[in-house]
This record gives C-alpha cells, sequence and structure tokens, in this order.
C-alpha cells in the first residue's frame, strides 16, 4: 500500500483536484473529514464531470465549472475499503470483482493506507526480480 496518501477535503473544487492529481501523478484520491473516509475521487470521475470544450462550451464556462464544483459532488462516497490485515488474496478479488484500481485502507475508522493497481504491480516486478 502507500502511506502517507494524499487526499483531499470534500469542500475543495475540480480545479484543486486536477492540480494535486497531476502534481503527484496519481489517478485516485480519498476524500477526507479528519481521519475518516468519506469518499473516493478518481480521475474517471474528474473526466465524466469536466465538460469537453470539443462540444461548444467556452473556456469561460469550462473554467467555471472547475472552479464551482466541489468533489463532494463528483466522488463515489462510502467507498469500499479493506484493513491492513485484510489477505493480499482478498483485496485483489475484491478489485477484480468489483473492477476497482484502489482500495483505502482504514485502520479503527482512520485512513491509514490506499492500495492501488500501481502497488500491486510494482510488488509483483519485485518477485518477479527475486
Amino acid at each position: 500500500m502507500t502511506r502517507p496518501v494524499i487526499t483531499m477535503a470534500e469542500d475543495q473544487t475540480l480545479r484543486e483536484a486536477i492540480a494535486l492529481m497531476q502534481r503527484h501523478r496519481i489517478r485516485h484520491v480519498p476524500i477526507v473529514s479528519g481521519e475518516a473516509i468519506l469518499g473516493i475521487l478518481t480521475d474517471r470521475d474528474v473526466k465524466r464531470a469536466t465538460p469537453s470544450l470539443l462540444s461548444g462550451v467556452s473556456q469561460a464556462e469550462f473554467d467555471q465549472v472547475l472552479h464551482t464544483t466541489t468533489v463532494s459532488h463528483v466522488m463515489t462516497r462510502n467507498p469500499y475499503t479493506i484493513t491492513p490485515s485484510t489477505s493480499l488474496r482478498d483485496a485483489i478479488k475484491l478489485m477484480l470483482d468489483r473492477r476497482f484500481s484502489s482500495l483505502p485502507v482504514v485502520e479503527a475508522g482512520r485512513l491509514i493506507g490506499i492500495l492501488t493497481v500501481t502497488d500491486l504491480l510494482r510488488t509483483l516486478h519485485e518477485m518477479l526480480e527475486d
């Protein structure tokens, strides 16, 4: 899993989410209140919520959406989570069955990490090198 987790608050904007994802080269951002997870925002959520300039939306309208839409309107609420004691096998099965590419890791109600497909591939790569 990846620790520490890069997170956002639910009142932050899509513009801030895009900048954060680009700056840290990530595709999944847990949305938190304190240490409690409220939701998760993915790059797909951002793409679905962002108007296309090709559809005739003006640059001003495009910018307005990014500056006024909060991540709470776009995120998936109450996401599936795992605990540190969840077996890797069970986590992978959940990701495959539900077609998730990440799972927040929660312990005693606190977000402590995130398991991503990239983490799994990195682990597989390390195993194959041995």
